[in-house]
């Protein structure tokens, strides 16, 4: 009974201890990130906006009601010079008022509603865009923290295998101090290495903290020492097309430009539109009559811009000129990105070469370490001599950990470069 509570005891210890330990992936920080970041909000507010300027640009078809009026004094108004016998032709007075209520209705404004949508439309695609250009900025934010995490869990790892390998050393030597023959200052040597190489790792671990500190501001979850971070896969290039969403925007930028060219054609065309009028004043439309009258109208109404001092023909050609901007930033762009892309592969293959070299050097400073350690054990090696063995053994190991995460960063970055 007592066997048997004894590992009911331990596998709820690893049962907590497994709960507590978290993994997180490079997608899942992504998603994480984006999920969590306060501009993702601001692409419903584009859609919330571009809806209700929507709404308004489809009143330009409802009817319009407005309601005026007036009252003045004119200096002569319009009368008859004949006088007829037992005739009183009344004239009106210089006093005039009246109350209209004027309702219009567009039948055809030449395009300037469609126009006008058109151009709204592609501003919210551009706006939106925008938003992911800052976003894919976050995507490259959240992958330096992450790799700049597993370089400091590397330098951890090797940092302490150090340690425990200075400690193994000290026992033995300790052990020839007491027996008398090998002298206390060759222990000290090992404490003095192993006090530095605590502090080194000391100062290891406040870097990663701080990476994974980083890490959980921009994900908006809980990271620190008890998540595990897993090295993604390497992602060999394979094309060189470019998918970067700043391409997009420009793209978006320029039909903007385009539908905003489409809405200005359509301030030259002719306009149709309906009206009704009906009112009270004096005079009413018998302007012989001079008392309050009611009165109404109706009727078709066009308008044709006919000449506007070529103002259609200056506003597309600032928009041409914008357009060639737009395009030239694009083109640019685009320049940068692949020569970005021409260093990023070089350093691939570099650090894959480095990779090859790091591997047999490893081997080579493990030989030279065991053998240093054996004859240090048989009293033929000072300390001294033997750290230095050491510590290029661990800067060999460090170097090949390092250079694999770089390798992985490096391929991974060429397809953020690229565009996804």
């Amino acid at each position: 009974m007592k066997c048997f509570s004894l590992l009911l005891s331990g596998l709820l210890a690893a049962f907590g201890a497994a709960a507590q330990e978290q993994h997180l992936s490079l997608d899942s920080a992504w998603q994480y990130a984006r999920q969590y970041y306060p501009l993702l909000k601001q692409q419903q507010v584009v859609d919330e906006v571009t809806a209700l300027q929507l709404r308004n640009i489809r009143t330009n078809y409802l009817p319009q009601v407005e309601l005026g009026g007036k009252a003045t004094y004119q200096s002569d108004v319009t009368s008859i010079p004949i006088k007829l016998p037992n005739v009183n032709i009344p004239t009106p007075a210089k006093d005039q008022y009246n109350v209209e209520l004027l309702v219009k209705q567009t039948i055809w404004d030449g395009g300037a509603t469609a126009g006008q949508r058109g151009v709204q439309l592609a501003q919210q695609k551009a706006e939106q865009q925008k938003v992911e250009v800052e976003l894919y900025k976050l995507r490259q934010q959240v992958m330096q923290v992450y790799f700049n995490a597993l370089l400091w869990e590397e330098n951890i790892a090797a940092r302490k295998q150090l340690l425990a390998e200075v400690k193994q050393r000290m026992e033995r030597l300790q052990a020839g101090v007491d027996n008398g023959t090998v002298l206390a200052s060759q222990v000290d040597l090992l404490k003095a290495e192993l006090l530095k190489t605590e502090q080194q790792v000391y100062e290891a671990e406040t870097g990663k903290r701080a990476a994974l500190e980083v890490l959980a501001l921009l994900t908006g979850k809980t990271v620190n020492e008890n998540t595990r971070l897993q090295l993604p896969a390497a992602q060999p290039a394979q094309s060189t097309a470019l998918h970067r969403p700043e391409l997009q925007l420009y793209r978006y930028q320029a039909d903007v430009l385009q539908q905003q060219g489409r809405l200005t054609d359509t301030r030259s065309l002719p306009k149709i539109s309906a009206f009704a009028q009906g009112g009270y004043g004096r005079p009413g439309l018998n302007m012989l009559e001079n008392k309050f009258d009611f009165y109404y109208m109706g009727g078709l109404r066009l308008s044709w811009t006919l000449w506007n001092w070529r103002y259609n023909r200056t506003e597309k050609a600032i928009l041409r000129q914008q357009e060639q901007t737009v395009a030239a930033q694009s083109e640019t762009f685009e320049l940068q990105t692949r020569s970005q892309l021409v260093q990023q592969s070089a350093e691939i293959s570099h650090l894959a070469a480095s990779l090859e070299k790091d591997k047999e050097i490893v081997t080579l400073r493990k030989n030279i370490r065991t053998v240093s350690a054996a004859q240090l054990d048989n009293g033929v090696m000072t300390v001294h001599d033997y750290l230095s063995d050491l510590h290029a053994e661990t800067q060999a190991v460090i170097a090949e950990k390092t250079h694999r995460i770089q390798w992985v960063y490096a391929t991974l970055n060429y397809q953020v470069i690229k565009g996804y």
